[in-house]
């Protein structure tokens, strides 16, 4: 299983894409009037998404309080080691590429229960590749996902000492079938979380579905089965 998009939820999709195609220096992909996305290598992509047209999509599910704190690592060719604070107050962490390739390289979310998370992306299909005190970290392709233990001790929760901007962020999951889309849905729903509503093909050409965890955090499972119209 791997992450295919970590899509940052902004105020004003204009200034967000002024500051990370400006001075985060990222390329371009592709960008209308409430979305934006940036060429990262081959991996995952760093993604904005206007506010009120993703609480749109999401629905009721949305989440309504202030988000968990949150980090995104970039590696990029001659970045220096660096640490921004985007127009949403959201954190990024710069680092400068080993392989002279642009990369988003790492997440780091703040939990309120570490092992009620990592049941959750156990679920989504996840593995465990290394515990620390009040963290874990998961293999998502070719993402570091580490969840800690908001307000616990370690490495990875001192990262996230500027990161409670108080918004929200979404990650993606692609799937290869709209049928398998359908199965992870049912497990989720299972499990007790919030969804925007039965999966549905949007007008982008994605069979998907929307969730909210237990602290805030959007997750879209999606598998493309057409033609964006």
């Amino acid at each position: 299983m791997r992450i295919d998009d970590i899509c940052l939820v902004v105020a004003d999709i204009d200034r967000a894409d002024a500051f990370y195609s400006g001075e985060v220096a990222l390329e371009p992909r592709m960008r209308n009037v409430r979305f934006a996305d940036f060429r990262l290598g081959d991996g995952a992509r760093l993604a904005l998404w206007e506010e009120w047209s993703i609480a749109e999509t999401v629905g009721a599910a949305y989440p309504t309080g202030s988000g968990m704190p949150f980090t995104v690592t970039l590696e990029l060719p001659g970045a220096a080691r660096d640490t921004l604070t985007d127009p949403d107050g959201f954190t990024i962490i710069r680092k400068p590429s080993p392989t002279g390739q642009s990369r988003l390289a790492a997440a780091t979310l703040a939990v309120t229960d570490l092992a009620r998370s990592a049941a959750f992306l156990g679920a989504l299909g996840f593995a465990v590749t290394g515990t620390g005190a009040d963290s874990m970290t998961f293999g998502a392709g070719a993402v570091e996902l580490t969840i800690v233990l908001h307000g616990g001790s370690g490495a990875p929760v001192a990262a996230l000492a500027s990161g409670g901007a108080g918004g929200h962020v979404m990650l993606a999951i692609e799937l290869e079938t709209g049928p398998e889309v359908d199965a992870l849905a049912a497990e989720l729903r299972a499990l007790g979380l919030v969804a925007s509503g039965p999966p549905q093909v949007f007008e982008w050409g994605a069979r998907s579905t929307y969730f909210v965890d237990h602290d805030g955090y959007i997750w879209e499972i999606y598998a493309w089965v057409e033609t964006p119209r």
